[in-house]
């Protein structure tokens, strides 16, 4: 052998293995899906808790070299928004901690201002799956003006994949969480030599599954397109784009699926919810001064006008009852935005969105909890949080929002 030839076989097995070291595009399909170790905080529910929910996080990161989120899948909205997976795992590892607390933290009944009140729920993460894919295609759920089609996620072979039905069946999972992001031709991000419509995603901020009632969701309640298991668990789809004000957004409006479905059980209507306690007028539109709902804080009837009107109004959502007797007192922003909670950070101050999510706590804590000692009609109001926490069984038991004695 030639020096030449020692010096070809020296140089082309150099770049040979400089090659094994680099990424390759289709690195997703050597990626597999990690089961996480999880936070001590996610799986420990907050102390004190009257009733657990066992809950399943997934994360769907898709990826072309192992390393940065692959923005020709999940780009931003204005802009594609480049970002590490390592700093978008930590972005929501944040969130996660944080939904968790404005959950629990919301059913302590008017708990801003009793130390002592319990939570009704305590919320345990029983199992946390990172996929490095964007999620698979699944049935069309619209179309945009264009007539491109939007795809839901296909749930179905999610859940087939990773054995749904055992979290469910045999663990009692109730809520899956589930962090995805994807792209269409409205964004003004949307590049055509970029992105694909195959990559076109839409998904239902809440999703029910129930064997008992069937979807009871902020959803166009298709009955299909999840799963039926022994028990009912509900989806929320949550956008890593955004943030844990989103996500517990998307409670909100679970929360009035199911309160105002409860309502119309047993009344007949939903007047006890809406009206009463939301704040409606006799023609359904919204009135400032009770105890407003997931849009709207009592001093506006805006859609998200948590933070801009600084109007105060009086309101009885600190003493509500339903036939509007309790005691009124001045509500704006800084009702809700100057509370100190015990985030789970070190700085609250520097909390995106804080003074929003504090508005998603202080509501959650006004709605009829444990031991709340409001009447109506000479009768108890019950626990609203046993909807939330036991679906099924709250149902079967024929439970409403006031109790049947």
């Amino acid at each position: 052998m030639n020096t030449f030839e020692k010096y070809q076989i020296i140089y082309f097995g150099t770049i040979f293995i400089m090659m094994l070291m680099q990424p390759t595009r289709g690195y997703t399909k050597d990626i597999p899906p990690v089961f996480e170790k999880i936070d001590p905080y996610l799986t420990t529910p907050a102390p004190e808790h009257l009733y657990e929910i066992p809950v399943v996080i997934m994360r769907f990161l898709p990826t072309t070299d192992g390393v940065n989120l692959d923005v020709s899948k999940a780009p931003d909205f204005w802009e594609l928004g480049e970002i590490s997976l390592e700093e978008l795992k930590a972005r929501i590892d944040l969130f996660d901690k944080r939904v968790k607390f404005m959950l629990e933290e919301g059913t302590r009944f008017r708990g801003y201002k009793n130390p002592a009140a319990v939570p009704s729920i305590g919320y345990r993460v029983v199992e946390y799956i990172t996929i490095f894919e964007q999620t698979p295609q699944g049935p069309v759920c619209e179309h945009l003006k264009d007539g491109t089609p939007l795809y839901s996620p296909d749930y179905h072979k999610i859940f087939k994949r990773f054995n749904m039905e055992h979290y469910v069946n045999d663990l009692g999972v109730k809520e899956i969480w589930i962090w995805m992001g994807g792209v269409n031709s409205d964004f003004p991000c949307y590049d055509p030599a970029i992105h694909k419509s195959e990559d076109f995603r839409n998904w239902w901020e809440s999703n029910m599954s129930s064997p008992l009632t069937g979807d009871i969701s902020n959803s166009n309640r298709d009955n299909t397109d999840l799963p039926i298991y022994n028990s009912t668990y509900t989806v929320y789809g949550q956008n890593f784009r955004r943030s844990h004000a989103e996500a517990v957004h998307n409670h909100g409006h679970q929360l009035e699926s199911i309160l105002s479905h409860v309502n119309h059980l047993q009344y007949g209507n939903t007047d006890l919810f809406w009206k009463k306690f939301v704040g409606q007028d006799e023609n359904g539109n919204f009135i400032t001064g009770r105890a407003g709902w997931t849009h709207m804080p009592p001093n506006t009837t805006k859609h998200y006008d948590y933070t801009e009107t600084m109007t105060l109004v009086e309101s009885d959502i600190e003493d509500w009852t339903p036939d509007n007797s309790g005691t009124k007192t001045l509500v704006n922003v800084d009702t809700y935005g100057k509370l100190k909670y015990a985030w789970p950070d070190t700085d609250p101050d520097k909390i995106v969105q804080r003074i929003e999510s504090q508005w998603y706590i202080y509501w959650m804590q006004n709605m009829p909890g444990h031991n709340n000692g409001i009447q109506y009609e000479n009768k108890d109001m019950t626990n609203w949080w046993l909807f939330t926490a036991d679906w099924d069984k709250a149902i079967s038991a024929g439970v409403g929002l006031v109790s049947k004695d």
